[in-house]
């Protein structure tokens, strides 16, 4: 490419990625070697969430370029859906490539934010479109601030002013899926360094922790409402009306291993739930992913789920991490 084409890509008009929410970043005949890392982590530090579309590659490409700009990946450990068909599978051999929660399955996830059941959640999500949809399950994605304000005020009112708790009863065999270890010490210290309250009931075999925390962050002068209230109270929702017992194979308990509840631990109000089910579905923007896309989604400001698939052929793998400091993207 000449000098006066890869100005023209820079100065081309970046489109969102849908609606009003992100950008997609073009390859025009450029590889993902030849992209300008700060360029790229510019892009995701102004608008949250960038989509890079028609650059040849492979899956180790993807690997080596997230790998470029993110430090700190994780493996998914203290995961809060470590369990039965929801798991996640690392792929490669690599347990920092994985795909994601309840790949197998047909349904849809709800917006949620990425592990903000423990104190410090990773801030950059990578998605690869290893096999895009023909149609149906798209990665949605909605900006928190919008969504905040999209929330009824009194809703923002109780979630200014009441703190949220996660709360978990993990059985034999599920703690030791969710925190990637068999030693209770090992679960314990990564609980502490997570912020969880922890006990472990050796007569019943089962290990409780608890996380509060609001639901509300702080970006600027902007509220952001980014969670995982609503991933988890659907999901309690369907082990108490029986379908996940019916549909989800390999289950060890009967109950939610992990379940959202007010602070003083009673259930989150029904008319509260009810309005952010509510701007969820209006604000809920989509991914329309073609083969070889990679999404980069700053998990501080962007929420994500899934809309429902067709059960056709689809894999979208992730990574999450943290993005390395200014000047350090290599």
């Amino acid at each position: 490419m000449t000098m006066t084409e890869a100005q023209a890509t820079t100065a081309a008009p970046l489109a969102p990625i849908d609606t009003d929410i992100g950008v997609v970043l073009k390859a025009a005949g450029r590889a993902l070697t030849d992209l300008d890392l700060a360029e790229v982590t510019g892009l995701f530090r102004t608008h949250g969430a960038v989509l890079l579309r028609g650059f040849p590659h492979d899956r180790a490409a993807f690997v080596a370029f997230s790998g470029r700009l993110t430090d700190d990946f994780s493996n998914y450990q203290g995961g809060g859906l470590r369990f039965a068909a929801l798991d996640r599978e690392a792929i490669d051999g690599m347990d920092t490539l994985m795909t994601t929660t309840g790949h197998s399955q047909s349904f849809g996830l709800p917006l949620h934010g990425e592990m903000y059941y423990l104190a410090q959640p990773p801030q950059l999500l990578w998605f690869y479109a290893d096999k895009a949809p023909v149609a149906k399950g798209q990665t949605t994605i909605a900006d928190a601030a919008a969504l905040y304000d999209a929330l009824a005020p009194a809703t923002q009112a109780w979630f200014r002013d009441n703190e949220i708790l996660y709360r978990r009863s993990l059985v034999d065999g599920d703690w030791q899926a969710t925190f990637l270890t068999d030693s209770l010490e090992e679960a314990a210290a990564f609980c502490a360094k997570g912020g969880l309250q922890m006990d472990y009931d050796a007569e019943a075999g089962v290990l409780r922790t608890d996380y509060a925390c609001s639901a509300l962050r702080q970006r600027g002068d902007r509220t952001l409402f980014i969670n995982n209230i609503l991933f988890i109270y659907l999901a309690e929702m369907v082990f108490k009306n029986g379908w996940a017992k019916k549909n989800l194979a390999g289950l060890r308990s009967a109950d939610c291993p992990i379940v959202v509840r007010a602070a003083d631990g009673q259930p989150l109000p029904a008319e509260v739930m009810g309005d952010v089910k509510a701007a969820s579905e209006r604000m809920t923007r989509k991914i329309p992913w073609r083969d070889g896309d990679i999404a980069m989604l700053d998990n501080h400001r962007i929420l994500h789920g899934r809309a429902d698939t067709d059960g056709g052929e689809r894999s979208i793998l992730v990574r999450l991490g943290n993005p390395k400091p200014a000047g350090a993207a290599a």
